[in-house]
């Protein structure tokens, strides 16, 4: 009796089918929504435990674009869908964002000199106290973050808490001295490969050791060639980045974004013109370079460069190829005011 009641249930109360936990990376992998996976990962514990956020799982998320939100919080706009992801909880960042590697993002606190490292989708968090006030960059290489300036740096590792102020000089022992000093100065760094590269405002590449007080610096390769001169006195600005292993030089040459891209050339030790990116995609904002990725990610163009703009939320895209550049705004419920600064960086869940 008991069980022909049961059979004669609508089909609307009849248990949920279930699929087996070890199924479920396997599914997620499939996923383009940030909203999809956090759902999956909501549906039981089992499938939470099964689906913690990382590089295998989320391989097929396209890049985000994070941006102010209401009540001092943030948000992520989808690239191709262009829609709007709130935080399921209310997001910590009262405090400025300063850097993204694409998968954590730097805010420094001004009021309690608070440094913290945030990864995103896991929502892990290491706060560094007693940071320093003045500086250019900060940069995230591994467990250390350093805070940039022309001639010098402060950085700490994750997880220790101790800052570490070093002044730059050179690596034969001899500090910055006579012309020399007064024309080169730090202006960029960046680990690639688990190589600490320094750029400086010569457009020059050096490779940076950290010791307790001081940075040494082996300069690489002689004077810069006439090309890389040329596009240093056009540009407005320049940085370092990378791509596929190797560092790279960035002019942004005009107020209509052009762009003129250097990789390193290790065997000969100096900058080449690159003029495609082996259909791979840079990512850049007002903090600097963020990251790049591989070729055929889902929703972006290959040999692009995508800037996040500084007053409006939204992108350019620049292509390589054929030299146009695309502006993409978006508007969404919450934004400041269009006069507002606005410190946009890049979250590529794909590299978690």
């Amino acid at each position: 009796m008991g069980q022909m009641a049961a059979d004669k249930r609508p089909a609307s109360h009849a248990a949920a089918p279930y699929l087996p936990a070890e199924l479920i990376p396997d599914i997620a992998r499939h996923l383009t929504s940030l909203q999809d996976f956090f759902s999956l990962r909501a549906a039981c514990r089992a499938y939470r435990a099964a689906l913690p956020p990382s590089r295998a799982v989320l391989a097929a998320q396209p890049p985000h674009l994070l941006v102010p939100h209401a009540s001092r919080s943030l948000a992520l706009v989808h690239l191709p869908r262009r829609r709007l992801l709130r935080f399921r909880e209310a997001s910590p960042f009262s405090s400025s964002v300063l850097a993204s590697d694409g998968a954590r993002v730097v805010t420094f606190d001004y009021f309690t000199r608070e440094v913290a490292v945030t990864h995103l989708l896991s929502g892990e968090r290491v706060r560094v106290p007693d940071a320093p006030f003045l500086f250019s960059h900060a940069v995230l290489a591994g467990d250390l973050v350093l805070l940039t300036a022309p001639g010098w740096v402060q950085y700490c590792r994750l997880g220790d808490g101790r800052w570490r102020e070093a002044y730059c000089r050179l690596g034969d022992g001899g500090l910055w001295r006579g012309a020399f000093s007064s024309l080169c100065m730090m202006v960029g760094m960046r680990s690639v490969n688990g190589v600490l590269y320094v750029l400086l405002n010569t457009c020059q590449l050096a490779i940076a050791e950290l010791l307790d007080n001081k940075v040494d610096l082996m300069l690489l390769g002689g004077e810069v060639d006439e090309h890389v001169r040329d596009a240093w006195m056009e540009s407005k600005d320049f940085m370092l980045g990378e791509c596929a292993g190797e560092p790279l030089l960035i002019f942004k040459v005009s107020i209509k974004p052009t762009y003129k891209v250097f990789r390193w050339e290790h065997g000969e030790e100096r900058w080449v013109r690159a003029m495609s990116l082996g259909r791979r995609a840079l990512f850049m904002s007002s903090s600097g370079f963020d990251a790049w990725l591989g070729p055929d990610s889902l929703g972006i163009r290959g040999d692009c460069i995508y800037e996040a703009l500084p007053r409006a939320a939204g992108w350019s895209e620049y292509s390589l190829v054929d030299g146009t550049c695309e502006f993409i705004t978006f508007e969404y419920e919450g934004a400041p005011e269009m006069y507002v600064a606005r410190s946009q960086v890049w979250v590529l869940p794909s590299l978690f």
